[in-house]
């Protein structure tokens, strides 16, 4: 999709009191949650994160991450693609409603300033993202899309059955393919269906299957980055955008205008971009998702 405006920025617009403020939720969270023994770590489609107990990372060789190489940089270096790390930071979840209200209106704006106009119907819940320094083998984010728009990659239905072995079943579907409901208008569970994937570690369901009965049937649409703290307290950690071939001017866009604590930047969810490896210090970013239905 060839778009006149491929994102637009909000240079240093979020106050660094509300900065360090969502910096310090996020932070209790992710330790909140570590002494509750639950995962941190960032996860991929394809669980191509670095973890603590990674069996793709324990056969790697050294470095054999993507760090912000393309796909064509790493073929041309003989690359295993199979076995590469495209993601090492950690993460936590906010819902927080007045999170909300500084940042829905702003998308809003910049849905209708960029000339998309796309039709949004809910969204999701905001991450926290810790990137933690290291000269050798910093926090990343390797090159990925937020999401495809299509019918094929929208979120799918999920209703678990089971705590102990944790299991999930689709929603049941009648034949004018709607949801069956039970008394209270709840959809049911097709028991008759197989059981629905899990990661790796057996304690969650796949990304592309979700219980929030308001994703069924939606795509990412439009994304939101905001960089929490100032520039000076890490190195590296870039925000770098693939524009595609035929875009006017550098195809690869490095944001160092976006450094700024407090910046945020508004895109669609289907364009590549990366997080360069942070080398020194730690970086902290806010990130949202805003769902509707696969365009038509």
């Amino acid at each position: 999709m060839k778009l006149s405006f491929p994102y637009v920025n909000y240079p240093s617009l979020i106050k660094p009191d509300i900065c360090k403020k969502i910096i310090d939720l996020g932070i209790s969270k992710i330790e909140k949650n570590k002494t509750e023994g639950l995962e941190t770590k960032g996860k991929t489609l394809n669980e191509k994160q670095k973890s603590n107990i990674n069996l793709e990372r324990s056969r790697a060789l050294e470095n054999n991450t993507t760090s912000d190489k393309t796909t064509e940089e790493l073929k041309k270096a003989n690359k295993d693609l199979d076995k590469l790390i495209i993601r090492d930071s950690e993460i936590s979840w906010l819902n927080e409603k007045w999170i909300y209200d500084i940042f829905l209106p702003l998308i809003k704006d910049a849905n209708k300033k960029a000339g998309w106009g796309w039709t949004i119907d809910t969204a999701e819940t905001f991450q926290f993202t810790v990137y933690h320094g290291d000269k050798n083998e910093g926090g990343f984010y390797g090159w990925h899309s937020d999401g495809s728009s299509d019918h094929i990659n929208a979120y799918r239905s999920a209703i678990k059955i089971s705590d102990s072995p944790i299991r999930y079943k689709p929603a049941k579907i009648n034949e004018k393919n709607l949801f069956v409901t039970d008394t209270n208008g709840e959809p049911v569970p097709d028991m008759d269906a197989e059981d629905l994937p899990l990661s790796k570690d057996g304690k969650s369901l796949v990304p592309v299957f979700t219980e929030d009965k308001k994703k069924w049937g939606k795509v990412r649409k439009i994304s939101m980055t905001v960089n929490l703290n100032n520039p000076q307290d890490y190195e590296g950690g870039n925000l770098k955008f693939d524009l595609g071939p035929h875009f006017k001017g550098e195809r690869f866009k490095v944001f160092d205008d976006m450094r700024t604590q407090g910046s945020v930047i508004i895109f669609p969810s289907f364009m590549y971009h990366c997080v360069t490896p942070v080398t020194s210090g730690t970086r902290f970013s806010l990130v949202l998702w805003l769902l509707g239905k696969p365009w038509q």
